[in-house]
């Protein structure tokens, strides 16, 4: 019961700071390059407040998404399994190699999802309560230098993750990446 309290409170909350009305005009903060005004959502089609889609390098989004991330924890995965969407929090996100990595075990069913069906969306909440939405396939690729950083940056998932105990961490990187990444006037799209 507690368990699922806190998923509705959660789902609230996130859907709340997702769908905060923006400003009539939206500018970006940092001068990047414009294109035009997207009056939908830039993957569903949903309508929503305008925002500006940002002509830049995939590297340059890439990077714009994952500073975003740093000042979040944790992030909250979709996945959908029988035409049901199932949320759940993950907590490592790392760029690497020109793509942005995520991570779960392969026992686990949001990662038997992920193979049934790639099209995932991430919802993540900064210290200024901002959301951020990400939309993408994820792309299931084992990866010995992505698990050398993974374990050596977080070590307490050795305990967890190693042959003793049967459980393998598995690796996602977002290909054809869409973040709606909300900043201090407004929501911009950036492809990644």
């Amino acid at each position: 019961m507690i368990r699922k309290t806190l998923f509705i409170l959660i789902s609230g909350l996130l859907l709340t700071a997702c769908n905060t009305p923006e400003k009539e005009k939206q500018e970006t903060t940092d001068n990047a390059p414009e294109t035009k005004i997207a009056t939908t959502d830039a993957i569903t089609g949903a309508s929503s407040e305008p925002a500006i889609i940002l002509n830049i390098s995939k590297e340059e989004g890439l990077t714009k998404v994952s500073e975003f991330l740093k000042d979040c924890h944790p992030y909250y995965l979709a996945t959908v399994e029988n035409n049901i969407p199932a949320v759940r929090p993950i907590g490592i996100a790392l760029n690497y190699d020109g793509k942005l990595w995520f991570h779960i075990g392969e026992q686990k069913a949001s990662f038997r999802q992920i193979k049934n069906n790639p099209h995932i969306e991430i919802a993540s909440l900064n210290s200024k309560g901002q959301c951020m939405r990400i939309f993408g396939k994820a792309v299931i690729m084992e990866n010995d230098s992505v698990d050398k950083i993974v374990f050596e940056k977080y070590p307490n998932l050795k305990e967890m993750y190693n042959t003793e105990h049967k459980q393998k961490l598995g690796h996602f990187y977002i290909s054809e990446g869409v973040a709606n990444l909300p900043t201090d006037s407004g929501t911009v799209i950036i492809k990644f």
